[in-house]
C-alpha cells in the first residue's frame, strides 16, 4: 500500500491519498465483490485522487495550498504477532534475573529490559491502519495555545466517535483516525475554554512587510490562528476522560 501525501502550507492539516485505484481490488478489500452482481468491476489501476477530487482543493482551514510528497507506505508498520512475541519473551526473562527460563532468547540478561518492553507495548498499541500523526505541540503553537494534556485531547477525540493512540517515535504524537476537521474542532473546543495570549508581532509584520524587508508593504500576512479560531465548531467537544482511560 503506498499513497501520496498533500500537506497544508499554513498549518499541519493533512491528506494522504492511494498513489493509484482499482474497483476490483477495492471491493474484494472491502467485502463488497457480490452486492451487485449485474456491475462488472474494472480491474485497471488508475491514478489515485487529489484533494480536488476530495471537495478540498485548498485547506478549508487556513485556505492555504498544498506541498505534495511521497511516495509513502501506507500500510501495517510492524507484524504485531513478532511484536507480540517478543512481548511475552521480555516478560518471562524479567522474572528470571532477565534470561528467558525456558531456553529461548534472551539467553543473557538485558539491561534495556524495561525499555525495550516499554517501547513494543507502544508499537502494539498503535493504530495499525492510520499511517501518520499529528504532533499535538505543533498544532496547538499554531494556535498560540499552550498543549492540550493529551488524555484530555485523546479523550474529546474517543467521545467524538473516533480511534486514537500514541506513537512509538515521539512522546508528543498522536494518531487518529478523525479527519482534520475534528482534530481542529477540539482545539477550537479547547481554546474557547482556555484563551490562548494574542501573538505579539512586530509592526513591519502587521503593516505586512516581510520581516527585515525594506520593500513598501504588499499582501498582508494572514493570521492563521484567527482564521483557524474563528471558523464554527461542528462537532461535539466533550473533555470528560472516558472509564476506559488507564489512570
Amino acid at each position: 500500500s503506498h499513497g501520496h501525501l498533500f500537506q497544508s502550507i499554513k498549518c499541519s492539516s493533512f491528506h494522504v491519498t492511494p498513489v493509484a485505484t482499482n474497483e476490483s481490488v477495492a471491493a474484494k478489500q472491502n467485502g463488497t465483490t457480490n452486492e451487485n452482481p449485474n456491475k462488472k468491476l474494472s480491474n485497471v489501476y488508475r491514478n489515485g485522487r487529489g484533494p480536488c477530487d476530495l471537495g478540498e482543493p485548498v485547506c478549508s482551514e487556513t485556505g492555504g495550498s498544498y506541498k505534495l510528497g511521497g511516495p509513502i507506505w501506507t500500510g501495517p508498520l510492524h507484524d504485531l504477532d513478532v511484536v507480540n512475541d517478543a512481548i511475552a519473551r521480555l516478560e518471562k526473562s524479567e522474572e528470571n534475573n532477565g534470561i528467558n527460563p525456558t531456553g529461548g532468547t534472551p539467553v543473557h540478561p538485558l539491561k534495556m529490559t524495561k525499555t525495550l518492553h516499554g517501547l513494543l507495548v507502544s508499537v502494539s498499541e498503535e493504530l495499525p491502519d492510520v499511517p501518520l500523526y499529528h504532533s499535538l505541540p505543533a498544532i496547538c503553537s499554531t494556535v498560540n495555545s499552550s498543549t492540550i494534556p493529551r488524555k484530555s485531547f485523546n479523550a474529546a477525540l474517543v467521545n467524538a466517535g473516533y480511534r486514537v493512540s500514541a506513537y512509538h517515535k515521539d512522546p508528543g504524537a498522536v494518531k487518529t483516525d478523525a479527519p482534520n476537521n475534528v482534530v481542529w474542532d477540539v482545539v477550537r473546543g479547547w481554546c474557547k475554554e482556555n484563551p490562548p495570549q494574542p501573538r505579539k508581532v512586530n509592526k513591519r509584520h502587521r503593516k505586512g512587510e516581510d520581516p527585515g524587508s525594506n520593500a513598501p508593504p504588499k499582501h498582508p500576512h494572514s493570521d492563521v490562528a484567527s482564521l483557524i479560531l474563528n471558523k464554527e465548531i461542528k462537532t461535539k467537544i466533550d473533555f470528560t476522560i472516558p472509564e476506559s482511560f488507564a489512570s
